[in-house]
């Protein structure tokens, strides 16, 4: 290929190969793009799973183009701001703000236009992943659920904060300390401040001696706090040793069990696990984020 700029005069072909490889360049340099994407891929997969009409479908297809295309804009926007002017300006920051914040409304209103077309969707799901995992529930099936689920307890990671804050503080590893505690403690009175505004009833059938209405279902506590609390462990396993990356293998397993557990044990509805895990997640990240920030300034 020649070493020339696309005019809008190639061939078809050439013309989706120029398109395809601007998308792999955005693809390359915008973490935000790539989680974007990602969203984007499970929300597609959930609308053909979930019994949505066709206009439903055909709008979360629109705002997953809007939202994808807004993040590509603004990445070739600020690029341009860059070589027109390499230096530092206030008023090109001011710009690429403004910019960024057009992308984040954009990000808002497709989570609430979701949120009114899958969440209810997801409630009518329920009922049928509950039968569904009912027909394959067996005793040593519940006893291996009773198992996993001890790891997202909130008694067993609330001792394993216990015992690492100590040690923590001595080895002065205070941002670490910070993102625990603020993963786990605040990840709790989350958990338990949402259950008591939706204040949704557990499934009517509990496999560990619970009763109906005895706490709230949604979200899943221990999706929620397995997700924060092991999203921490694994990144204060390997923040320092890159060669320990396999161990994200291990938190994404032992997380997926623990959420799995809830819906074998007939603990929670389906929908609830499902919120738990992003909410723990979003959490977590969201921590983070500050946890960084504030420890950067410090420094």
């Amino acid at each position: 290929m020649k070493d020339e700029y696309y005019k809008g005069k190639a061939a078809l072909v050439d013309r989706i190969e120029h398109a395809l490889r601007g998308i792999w360049y955005a693809w390359e340099k915008e973490h935000n793009l790539r989680f974007e994407v990602l969203a984007a891929l499970a929300v597609l997969i959930g609308m053909f799973i979930l019994p949505l009409a066709a206009l439903e479908r055909a709008v979360l297809v629109l705002i997953i183009a809007v939202v994808l295309g807004l993040e590509i804009f603004n990445s070739v926007f600020e690029r341009m701001l860059d070589l027109i002017h390499p230096h530092f300006s206030p008023e090109v920051k001011r710009i690429k703000d403004t910019m960024a914040g057009v992308v984040l409304l954009a990000v808002l209103a497709s989570l609430l236009i979701g949120g009114f077309i899958l969440i209810p969707a997801f409630l009518a799901f329920d009922p049928v992943v509950f039968q569904l995992v009912g027909n394959f529930r067996t005793p040593s099936l519940v006893a291996f659920a009773r198992l996993v689920t001890f790891f997202g307890n909130w008694q067993l990671i609330l001792a394993a904060v216990v015992i690492a804050s100590p040690w923590l503080l001595y080895k002065k590893r205070h941002e670490i300390l910070s993102l625990l505690l603020g993963s786990v403690v605040g990840g709790e009175t989350i958990v338990v401040v949402i259950k008591a505004v939706v204040e949704r009833a557990r499934p009517p059938v509990f496999e560990i001696g619970g009763t109906a209405g005895e706490w709230f279902s949604f979200p899943s506590g221990h999706a929620f706090l397995g997700a924060a609390f092991w999203l921490t462990v694994g990144y204060i396993l390997t923040y320092r040793n890159t060669r320990r990356t396999y161990l994200w293998i291990f938190v994404g397993l032992i997380t997926a069990l623990i959420a799995v557990s809830r819906l074998i044990l007939s603990l929670h509805w389906f929908s609830d696990i499902l919120g738990g895990l992003l909410l723990g997640g979003v959490w977590f990240f969201f921590w983070f984020g500050i946890n960084r920030r504030v420890f950067a300034k410090i420094r």
